[in-house]
């Protein structure tokens, strides 16, 4: 019997989340991989932007994480919620969650260094940061999901920042409308 499913299948677009609950899904994901296909240990080959609807303390927009300072860096304010539908393959949950996260990566740069397997490294490194992030938002009773997005689109929305990464993972977080009684 299941009792509560995997990955959310809709959100409360008029809910927000903490800043402090955004924080620790960070922290929870983002202290680093240990792999031994990273070089030195523990670097990330993900960079992670993140489209922010509804967090308390922060204005809506779209924004960079900086890894090494654990802050996000503003690159647009504004609401795009209409983007983030857009980009998330025209679905609703990216525009209904309270805060989109895409993984982003230098595959020109990646596939240099790491051969064929670089691709596969990206892959393996955003499935683990991704996991972390869903099992942070569900400890502290949020809800998350896996989505598929428009790689081109999304890659010339975070630009100019973004230019000549491409676009790795999309994991929405918010959250879950609760079901009507029937």
């Amino acid at each position: 019997m299941i009792l509560r499913r995997g990955s959310t299948r809709a959100f409360d677009k008029t809910a927000s989340i903490t800043l402090d609950q955004l924080s620790t899904i960070f922290d929870c994901a983002t202290r680093g991989l240990l792999a031994d296909f990273l070089d030195p240990l523990g670097a990330q080959l993900n960079d992670l932007y993140l489209i922010v609807h509804a967090v308390q303390g922060l204005k809506p927009g779209a924004y960079f994480f900086r890894r090494e300072q654990n802050s996000l860096e503003l690159l647009k304010a504004g609401e795009f919620r209409a983007e983030a539908h857009h980009l998330g393959l025209e679905q609703d949950l990216p525009a209904e969650a309270c805060v989109d996260i895409f993984f982003l990566a230098d595959l020109k740069c990646i596939l240099e260094g790491y051969g064929n397997r670089g691709y596969r490294a990206v892959q393996l490194e955003a499935g683990a940061i991704g996991g972390r992030m869903y099992l942070a938002a569900y400890a502290q009773r949020l809800g998350a999901t896996g989505l598929t997005f428009f790689d081109d689109d999304v890659i010339n929305f975070f630009s100019p920042h973004a230019k000549g990464k491409s676009a790795i993972f999309l994991l929405a977080i918010g959250k879950p409308l609760k079901p009507k009684p029937d």
